[in-house]
């Protein structure tokens, strides 16, 4: 199943299964978002910083998410003693008492490479009843795991029947364009990262060459594209050394996608020029044009609308890339605007056709 897919159904009790990297969190905590939205809740993501005592005053205005990686996972932060009526009682702590309260996701991540035994079983509960510890009840909650099979990594283990039985569980693979469109619209896009993937999308995920792996050599994955984006940015306007660019490129990539994406590395766009000299597009490499369209996309507004109406009779399969991808966090007017480029594309394509 493709990872956009799960944006469409119930995931309640759910198990993804795939390799590490394709982007298994982010397509569940933007769940979780969408989740908040249909509710009119505020969304709150637990692993940042929060008030619980503002969310305890009404949890019923909150939709919460939190993510808990599994092997990482230490049972006795669950619970803690406090003398009440004379008695010693556990007590959740601050996180699960909200956990507690409120709607939301409770997502437990690498779930398949837990090795100690009562963690195991802990977190086999919590999928089984939604109940953690002693007095822990999360029944408000929905509960997804995710993990990889033992061909995915050294650490994963098998599960038992009776789990498996109790559980939807699902294959989930990457799609270029589904992480895309995704990627367009996040915080860490880069333009040479998006239009490299969009022309080469087998490098999205591609795995550490036999003869290049040492137990050491990373590997492509939406995981290490984002973050080589991350790091494109960062070094925007540092001049770093090419050497040191590529070494961090192999660092992240592998040295096979590494070489590959350091030659796309050359080119560049002057999009100053190309907002106030549309013929400058004509001189662009398919490369170029590709990097320009996709930032457009993840920068939309209504200078760059102008440019793509001046585009629709000269590149339309351009136009379209750039609405496919555009940025999803956008204003009213603008949504308006895409839609009438959308309606004028729609009739340019049947007059080609």
């Amino acid at each position: 199943m493709r990872l956009s897919s799960l944006l469409q159904i119930n995931i309640d009790r759910m198990l993804l299964l795939g390799p590490p990297g394709i982007g298994k969190t982010s397509v569940i905590k933007q769940i979780a978002t969408l989740e908040s939205e249909k509710r009119n809740k505020i969304f709150v993501d637990l692993n940042e910083k929060f008030s619980s005592d503002e969310i305890l005053k009404n949890p019923d205005k909150y939709y919460v998410y939190y993510r808990i990686i599994a092997p990482y996972f230490n049972s006795d932060i669950i619970e803690f003693p406090k003398i009440a009526d004379g008695y010693v009682k556990l007590f959740p702590v601050e996180v699960f008492e909200v956990l507690q309260k409120c709607e939301g996701i409770l997502f437990v991540d690498e779930i398949t490479n837990v090795q100690i035994p009562h963690i195991r079983t802990l977190f086999y509960s919590l999928l089984d009843s939604k109940e953690l510890g002693s007095h822990i009840k999360l029944s408000h909650l929905k509960i997804v795991a995710a993990g990889n099979k033992i061909e995915h990594s050294e650490d994963a283990e098998t599960l038992p029947k009776p789990l498996r039985n109790r559980l939807i569980i699902v294959n989930v693979e990457v799609d270029a364009n589904d992480w895309l469109k995704w990627y367009t619209s996040s915080n860490s896009f880069n333009e040479y990262v998006a239009a490299f993937i969009h022309e080469n999308p087998g490098y999205l995920l591609y795995d550490v060459d036999p003869k290049y792996d040492d137990g050491y050599a990373n590997f492509a994955s939406p995981r290490t594209w984002e973050r080589t984006g991350i790091l494109l940015n960062e070094t925007k306007d540092k001049n770093i050394d090419t050497k040191i660019m590529r070494e961090l490129l192999v660092g992240l990539l592998g040295p096979i996608v590494a070489d590959k994406f350091d030659s796309f590395l050359k080119y560049n766009v002057d999009y100053h020029r190309l907002k106030n000299d549309y013929e400058y597009w004509n001189s662009l490499h398919r490369s170029q044009k590709l990097m320009a369209i996709f930032t457009i996309a993840a920068n939309i507004n209504k200078e760059w609308i102008k440019f793509l109406m001046w585009l629709i009779d000269r590149e339309p399969e351009m136009v379209k890339i750039c609405l496919d991808k555009a940025n999803t966090k956008l204003d009213v007017n603008i949504v308006k605007d895409l839609t009438m480029l959308n309606i004028q594309l729609s009739k340019k394509i049947s007059l080609l056709r």
